[in-house]
């Protein structure tokens, strides 16, 4: 609702048409049909304000729609039991407090500052893995109904990944490598504002304190006490971190200085966010099997002891 509020606005002061590339259908159909994916389809793809949208290459069978859903739902499958072990290895860290509905920290203060931060970091890790498997899972069911229930064509939907892993800059990560459902939505509420008060490193950083909003507005159906601070202050650095790289290196940066610097980067800030949602009770928002979770904890908890050990 808050994209879809986002995206009225601009509609307020859009003075262009916008062009539907290509559709299918009898006219009235194709009426309603464009009007809902107007409103709900995030990245704009077959249409023609989606000018400077990267769109990952496709991997999967496009050559019927029975093919590309049948390869879609299996990596749905794939990506949906990995978020559900990775979730149950975050919660056992601390069952009770991040790992519960009642929140808590990721920092643990009875460890010293290194080892504290080394814990942090790998809770924040895993919970990353865990977001993109649950968002890649969520998308690719979203696809499956869609080709085969709306009759869409496979090639409306594209992979909203591209093996965020692999970036070898900030620019590379936020701008190819994860998701660009809310690209233009950070643009138009944060970009485009800043950009013509501060220029281009106002707009990199202005579209990023607009993911930081967002982010916020997520938390507050779970937590209403959540503090922006949490969101802004991350996401805000991730735009800074995109302006210090381009000052240094421009576009050249890459290779393994890239990919250090990168994770470095993302890490720091990463742990800020991670624990703004476990504090507003995220992290405790899903309860796996018992079967799943036994096993996991006893594992996590051998972890723990070995750090406090340390």
């Amino acid at each position: 609702m808050f994209c879809i509020a986002i995206r009225t606005l601009e509609w307020t002061v859009q003075t262009d048409l916008f062009i539907r590339r290509s559709t299918t259908g009898t006219p009235k159909r194709k009426v309603v049909l464009d009007a809902l994916d107007l409103a709900c389809n995030l990245r704009g793809c077959g249409w023609d304000w989606s000018k400077g949208l990267y769109v990952p290459p496709e991997t999967r069978p496009t050559s019927s729609r029975l093919a590309f859903a049948t390869s879609t739902l299996v990596s749905g499958l794939k990506h949906s039991l990995l978020c559900v072990v990775i979730h149950s290895v975050v919660q056992s860290f601390s069952p009770d407090t991040f790992g519960s509905v009642d929140g808590g920290t990721i920092f643990n203060g009875s460890l010293p500052p290194h080892l504290r931060y080394l814990r942090s970091t790998i809770i924040t890790t895993l919970y990353a893995f865990a977001t993109y498997s649950v968002l890649q899972g969520g998308s690719e069911f979203t696809a499956v109904l869609c080709v085969l229930l709306f009759r869409q064509r496979p090639d409306q939907w594209p992979p909203s990944f591209d093996s965020p892993w692999h970036a070898t800059s900030l620019r590379d990560f936020w701008s190819r490598r994860w998701h660009q459902w809310f690209r233009r939505i950070f643009i138009f509420l944060g970009g485009r504002p800043l950009f013509l008060l501060f220029g281009r490193a106002g707009g990199v950083i202005g579209a990023f304190l607009a993911s930081g909003v967002l982010h916020h507005v997520m938390l507050l159906g779970i937590d209403p006490s959540s503090e922006m601070w949490r969101m802004l202050l991350p996401f805000g650095m991730m735009g800074v971190g995109v302006v210090l790289e381009h000052a240094v290196a421009g576009n050249n940066m890459g290779g393994w200085r890239g990919r250090m610097w990168t994770m470095f980067w993302l890490g720091l800030w990463a742990n800020v966010i991670v624990d703004g949602w476990a504090r507003a009770g995220v992290l405790g928002a899903f309860s796996s099997p018992t079967s799943v979770r036994q096993p996991i904890e006893r594992l996590v908890r051998s972890f723990d002891n070995y750090l406090h050990t340390c």
